[in-house]
């Protein structure tokens, strides 16, 4: 309990989480709402819808409104309800996004002074593309990454089968590492990254040349290109990372080689690459399938443990995998 104000920070620190990470599962309970004054309310709000970012990039408005709602359902029986809580929830029900996409501001360690911002969509496939959203996958690979920031540091970086960016961002963010290249084969996809870059590294530097457009700074460079896993011959000959990720790529069998044959690629490119591969299993057979693909392309690997989630929150309920990839020794 904070002596200046008399709010309970525990309880409007949960509440903020629960904003920010989309979360409608909460309870209230009588002695919760008796400590929700005129004061907490306000922290609450200048902590969310009246923060400067969530001005600029506003979250979900049907999320938005659903969790406003339930607030002040809670607090009208009990408490005067602060008047901006109503005229946020007017602002955000005429705010509904229409075209799916609205903007998640992901807390890491819970810190809202350290956020990342993502342009996505809840829909599942957009325009022929399922990589508009953030999978579960991404935040699992993330979590893992950032709690291992050495394997990362001063490193160039490829990620295969990008999406909105949201590891690629995260890593490049917290992870000190000297270059990061996004890569993706849907030219929606490829637009929406660049988005997100832009947001998340406002001062960088954007130009274009060769069909690549690169962000950068006087300490690291970051790339968004097209890579089709089919075309994999007409990757240039320059390409050649230190480490190679992806999240939630291993999903349909017919990718499967292709998809081995990248990673085959940049093993022959550089012998002491290292490949992470985070994956949510939901289909046994096609991830079993995957190790078999590996295994014949003489591509060793081995099994992370991940238990559970550390600074980004995932569900540690799912079936799950984390694996680290590298050419089987001569």
């Amino acid at each position: 309990m904070s002596a200046k104000t008399g709010i309970n920070d525990l309880l409007l620190n949960q509440l903020i989480e629960h904003f920010y990470n989309g979360n409608l599962n909460f309870c209230l309970q009588k002695d919760d709402i008796d400590t929700m004054n005129w004061d907490f309310q306000q922290a609450f709000l200048d902590a969310t819808v009246n923060s400067e970012l969530l001005k600029q990039y506003p979250i979900s408005g049907k999320f938005a409104s659903l969790y406003l709602k339930k607030i002040i359902q809670n607090l009208e029986p009990n408490q005067e309800v602060h008047d901006d809580f109503y005229s946020q929830l007017c602002t955000t029900m005429n705010n509904l996004n229409q075209d799916g996409f609205s903007y998640r501001h992901y807390l890491i360690g819970n810190d809202t002074n350290n956020i990342v911002t993502i342009k996505e969509t809840r829909n599942m496939v957009v325009n022929g593309t399922t990589g508009l959203k953030t999978w579960e996958a991404a935040l699992m690979l993330s979590d893992w990454a950032l709690c291992n920031p050495e394997i990362f540091a001063n490193k160039n970086i490829q990620e295969l089968g990008c999406g909105v960016g949201f590891t690629g961002i995260t890593i490049s963010k917290l992870c000190n590492v000297k270059s990061l290249t996004f890569t993706d084969c849907h030219n929606d996809v490829l637009k929406t990254v660049c988005e997100n870059i832009q947001i998340n590294f406002p001062h960088y530097k954007q130009e274009t040349a060769h069909d690549i457009t690169m962000f950068k700074d006087q300490e690291k460079s970051l790339s968004v290109m097209m890579l089709d896993w089919n075309t994999i011959d007409n990757l240039p000959d320059n390409v050649i990372p230190d480490i190679v990720i992806g999240a939630d790529i291993v999903y349909d069998p017919s990718i499967l080689i292709p998809l081995c044959n990248v990673i085959k690629t940049f093993c022959t490119r550089n012998k002491r690459l290292e490949v992470y591969i985070a994956s949510v299993i939901r289909n046994e057979e096609t991830f079993a399938l995957f190790l078999k693909t590996l295994d014949k392309m003489d591509l060793e690997f081995e099994k992370i443990q991940l238990n559970k989630s550390v600074l980004i929150k995932w569900d540690e309920s799912i079936d799950k995998c984390l694996l680290k990839i590298n050419a089987k020794l001569e």
